[in-house]
C-alpha cells in the first residue's frame, strides 16, 4: 500500500513510484507488484496476466497501465477479503491476503440511515435528538426538523413526498419514548429506496430478515401493530405494500443495523459489505465511523491470509450469558465461537464467581462456572473442590450486584471503591461486574482538567490508577483486543498515571523515572493508534489528539526525535 500523498486520479502517474507499480484511487490506494505470481485474466485486455492488485490480492493485470485503466471500475470492489458461502453460516467474508495492523479493511457508505425504531423526536434531515418547542416543521409535509436546511436532506425527500400524497402534514403532538411516528421512518425509508434508488434497494433486499425466525415472537408482533398495521392506515397506502413485505424491511433493520453514536440519541444504518461480516464475542475487527456516516472496519492486530473477518454484535465486555441472551433476542441466533464454547473465557474467568462466597469459613480459592458448559442456568461447580452451587444462588447474588451497580455513582470514588470491596466476596477479579467498575475507577482517580487533578492524588491513589489500568488492559487483551475505544482511552489513562509518576521521580530523584517515562511514551503512542480512526464527534477523537500532542512533549524530554 502506498501513501495518501502518492495517489492519483484516473490517467496521472504516481510520482517515486517505481516502472512495476501504480498507486490509484483513494482509501484503497493498491500497488501492483512487479513480482510475477499464478495469474488470470486482465480485464482491461482479457489476454493472461500474472501482476496481481495488492489491495485486494483478487484482481490481476498485465500491466501498470491497465490497472489504471481498470482502476475506476475496480476500486468499488478492491478489499482485501472475499464473500463467501455456507448452509450454517450464510454469507461471510474470508481475508485474501494477509492484513497488517492497522490497515483499513473496508471503509463503507450506507445503503440507509434514520431514526432507531425506539426513539424520541429527532430531525428526520441530520437525526439529531429535538427539544419540546423548540424545532421547526419541514414546510411541505410537517416532519420536524432542528433547522430550515435539514427539510431538504436527500435521506428526507421520500418520506416528504410520500407525505405529501396522503394528503395532510405529519403533527407532532408530544414528546414521550418510544415516539409512534418514529417506529416507522427508518423501514419507510427502505420501502421507498425500490422507486428513488433501486440499485441500493437491490442490495438491501438481498440482506437477511430471518423472516421465519422472528415470526411469531413478542418483537415481530409489536413491529406487525406498531409499523406494518401503521404505515398503510398513516400515509393511507394500503395496496402499496403487503405485510409480509414490510416486515421483512423490518426484520432486515433489526438484523443488519448498526448503531451511529455520533447523534443524540444514536441512529441506525445499513451497510452492504459490512452486514457480511460474521459475529465473534472475541472479533478480528475494530469498528468506527467518519462524520460522513461511512462505516470503518480496521485491524487492530494482523490478521492472516484465509482467516474469516469478524465484528462483536454485542457487547464484549457482558458476560457470557448475557451476550448470549442479547444475541438470541436481537440476531436470532446462539453464538458458538471460541469464547462462548470456553466457561473460562481464555483463562480470565470474566463470569466466574468464587467458592468461598457461597461457603461459610471456607479457604477454597476455587472459583464457580457452569457444570454444564453449554448450559449457564444449571448448577455451578467449584474448579477446584467440585462442589455443586445451585444455580438460584448464583442469580441472587448476580441480581444484587447488577441492581447495586446500576444504583452507584461511577464518577464517585467511593461509591467504586466500596463495591468492589463488598463484591469482592463472591465475584471473581475479573467478573465483568467488578472490571466495568473498575474501568470507571480507572478513569475517575486523578481525572480532571490535565495535568493539575492528578497531581494533586496521593502516591497512594497513583499506583492504583496504574495498577488497574495495566491490569485491564492486560485482560482486553486477552477477551477483546479489537475492542479498540477501550483499550485506547484505558492506554491514555496509564500514560497519564506513568507520566505523573516520573514527574514525581524527577522530584525525588527516583532512579526509574526514565523507565516511567518510556512506559508513559509507548502507552501514549498506542493511544493513538487505537483510537485515530475515531471521528471528532466523539469523545475518543480529542483523547487520541491529546496523545498525540503529549507523545511529542515526551520524545522532546527523553531526548528522542519526534514522532
Amino acid at each position: 500500500m502506498v501513501s495518501e500523498t502518492t495517489k492519483t486520479t484516473e490517467g496521472s502517474s504516481a510520482a517515486g513510484q517505481s516502472s512495476g507499480s501504480v498507486a490509484t484511487g483513494g482509501a484503497n490506494d493498491v500497488v501492483v507488484g512487479s513480482k510475477e505470481v499464478p495469474g488470470g485474466i486482465c480485464p482491461v485486455c482479457n489476454q493472461p496476466a500474472k501482476k496481481r492488485c495488492s489491495g485486494c490480492s483478487s484482481a490481476y493485470y498485465c500491466s501498470v497501465d491497465h490497472q489504471r485503466q481498470d482502476w475506476k471500475h475496480h476500486k468499488n470492489v478492491c478489499h482485501p477479503f472475499k464473500i463467501c458461502s455456507d448452509e450454517r453460516y450464510g454469507r461471510y467474508l474470508v481475508a485474501t491476503k494477509d492484513i497488517k495492523a492497522g490497515e483499513v479493511v473496508l471503509k463503507e457508505s450506507p445503503l440507509v440511515q434514520g431514526p432507531a425504531q425506539i426513539t424520541g423526536p429527532v430531525c428526520v434531515g441530520c437525526l439529531e435528538g429535538l427539544k419540546e418547542n423548540q424545532f421547526l416543521e419541514c414546510e411541505r409535509c410537517g416532519w420536524p426538523v432542528c433547522k430550515r436546511e435539514c427539510q431538504n436532506n436527500p435521506s428526507h425527500l421520500p418520506e416528504c413526498k410520500f407525505t405529501i400524497a396522503r394528503g395532510s402534514k405529519m403533527s407532532l403532538q408530544h414528546f414521550y419514548v418510544p415516539h409512534p411516528g418514529y417506529q416507522c421512518v427508518t423501514a419507510l425509508r427502505c420501502l421507498l429506496m425500490a422507486q428513488y434508488e433501486p440499485t441500493k434497494w437491490q442490495a438491501l433486499s438481498k440482506l437477511e430478515s430471518h423472516d421465519e425466525q422472528r415470526r411469531g415472537t413478542e418483537q415481530w408482533r409489536n413491529d406487525r401493530t406498531f409499523v406494518a398495521s401503521f404505515i398503510p392506515r398513516f400515509f393511507k397506502c394500503e395496496n402499496k405494500w403487503t405485510e409480509d413485505e414490510i416486515l421483512k424491511v423490518v426484520g432486515i433493520l433489526q438484523v443488519n443495523g448498526h448503531e451511529i453514536p455520533l447523534t443524540e440519541p444514536p441512529s441506525v444504518a445499513v451497510y452492504n459489505n459490512a452486514s457480511m461480516i460474521e459475529h465473534s464475542c472475541r472479533p478480528n475487527l475494530s469498528k468506527s465511523f467518519t462524520s460522513k456516516k461511512e462505516i470503518v472496519f480496521w485491524a487492530p492486530s494482523a490478521i492472516k491470509k484465509g482467516e474469516r473477518l469478524s465484528i462483536c454484535y454485542t457487547d464484549v465486555l457482558w458476560g457470557t450469558p448475557s451476550r448470549m441472551e442479547h444475541l438470541q433476542q436481537t440476531k436470532l441466533f446462539r453464538c458458538s465461537c471460541a469464547r462462548c464454547l470456553d466457561p473460562t473465557e481464555f483463562g480470565t474467568y470474566f463470569s466466574a464467581l468464587k467458592c468461598s462466597g457461597f461457603k461459610k469459613d471456607s479457604d477454597c480459592n476455587g472459583l464457580l462456572l457452569p457444570e454444564n458448559a453449554s448450559n449457564w442456568f444449571g448448577s455451578w461447580i467449584c474448579n477446584k473442590c467440585r462442589s455443586l452451587v445451585d444455580v438460584k444462588e448464583i442469580s441472587n447474588i448476580m441480581d444484587r450486584a447488577r441492581v447495586d451497580q446500576k444504583a452507584m455513582q461511577k464518577s464517585n470514588e467511593e461509591h467504586c471503591s466500596k463495591y468492589i470491596a463488598h463484591y469482592s466476596r463472591w465475584l471473581a477479579p475479573n467478573h465483568h461486574f467488578i472490571v466495568d467498575v473498575k474501568l470507571s475507577f480507572s478513569q475517575i482517580i486523578g481525572g480532571g482538567p490535565p495535568p493539575e487533578a492528578i497531581q494533586k492524588i496521593s502516591d497512594e491513589k497513583l499506583m492504583t490508577k496504574i495498577k488497574y489500568c495495566q491490569d485491564l488492559i492486560g485482560l482486553f487483551e486477552k477477551i477483546c483486543p479489537a475492542e479498540a475505544r477501550v483499550i485506547g482511552a484505558t492506554r491514555f489513562e496509564l500514560h497519564a498515571a506513568l507520566a505523573e509518576f516520573g514527574r514525581r521521580g524527577v522530584e525525588s530523584k527516583n532512579p526509574a523515572v526514565r523507565s516511567a517515562m518510556e512506559d508513559s511514551l509507548f502507552n501514549a503512542k498506542e493511544c493513538v493508534r487505537m483510537l485515530s480512526h475515531e471521528p471528532s464527534e466523539l469523545p475518543e477523537s480529542k483523547i487520541c489528539e491529546q496523545a498525540r500532542i503529549n507523545v511529542d512533549s515526551i520524545n522532546v524530554l527523553l531526548g528522542l526525535k519526534e514522532g
